[in-house]
């Protein structure tokens, strides 16, 4: 094909493995501290514990926001234009736009790296005494290419560096009939897209309140019962009962997916044709809070 795509991807190993590492650590960290607070027998204790679990668990949904970006990152070269995904990060760049590509090794001035850089994700921007603002949307910062426009470089990595600037030299030779659109998204830029949208605000932060207060209620609820029924049977048959501790996984499992319902919709609300979808998507995190809060106030009302 004439305007064939070609794509590359990033260097992931060390990225993944590094994330995948965070990951485990923090869910080990808070399983040990939600465990530990399901055994405790005085309140205040059982919510020093239960809190500073969730406040372990907090970085999880960064870390792996950063890994499932890393897995799915990409630079796409065709003639009409150089595409970037990573994670929700998109930026389209018509080829009339690019006014060079070149190496760091390249520069006269050494080039400033972001402040803070783990393995895998070299993102952020900084700013070059003479090419001025430079983006970094890569994986590794000793294998960069750079990307000049109009408005901005953007400092990438593509695996095989080599073959990236075959292709898009070959890909720039050949010219540009209908040049790709000019397009940034940016995940800040999303949520607050969602924070403008009316339904979508309204289904986040109902579902996101109603979790938190679940968790609250819930942690006040279990020192005082030992034990609390479960299942539903008929009138005058003795109901099974189970311990008080394990109410804590309902707003736990509340939250969880709640994070994975917003990225899920977060996905779907930024594809053409698909904001109707992602509004199913963050209606139905409601359904367990409100599910969970009626479970939680009839085993209240029970002896």
């Amino acid at each position: 094909m004439i305007n064939q795509k070609r794509e590359h991807r990033p260097s992931t190993q060390r990225g993944v493995i590094f994330h995948l590492g965070i990951l485990l650590i923090i869910l080990a960290a808070s399983g040990y501290l939600l465990w530990l607070a399901i055994f405790q027998q005085i309140r205040g204790v059982f919510l020093l514990y239960l809190i500073t679990s969730v406040l372990v668990f907090l970085p999880f949904p960064f870390f792996l926001y950063r890994l499932i970006s890393l897995l799915r990152a990409k630079y796409t070269i065709s003639r009409d234009g150089v595409s970037i995904q990573w994670g929700l990060r998109t930026e389209d760049i018509p080829i009339t736009e690019i006014e060079w590509m070149r190496l760091p090794d390249d520069l006269a001035i050494k080039l400033p790296l972001p402040r803070i850089i783990f393995p895998g994700a070299v993102l952020g921007t900084r700013e070059h005494r003479d090419l001025g603002i430079i983006e970094f949307i890569a994986s590794d910062h000793k294998q960069l290419v750079l990307i000049a426009t109009k408005d901005k470089i953007y400092a990438i990595s593509p695996r095989n560096i080599n073959a990236f600037e075959n292709d898009f030299y070959r890909s720039a030779e050949m010219g540009s009939i209908t040049p790709i659109t000019k397009q940034s998204s940016q995940p800040q830029f999303i949520i607050a897209s969602l924070m403008n949208d009316k339904a979508a605000r309204a289904f986040l932060l109902s579902s996101a309140f109603l979790s938190l207060l679940l968790l609250v209620v819930t942690s006040f609820l279990i020192p005082t019962r030992t034990t609390v029924p479960l299942g539903l049977e008929a009138i005058g048959v003795n109901r099974e009962e189970s311990s008080s501790e394990r109410l804590i996984l309902l707003p736990l499992l509340s939250l969880f997916i709640f994070f994975v319902d917003f990225s899920f919709g977060s996905f779907l609300y930024r594809k053409e044709g698909f904001k109707n979808a992602a509004y199913i998507v963050f209606a139905s995190a409601l359904i367990l809070p409100i599910s969970f809060s009626a479970l939680l106030l009839m085993i209240s009302l029970s002896n």
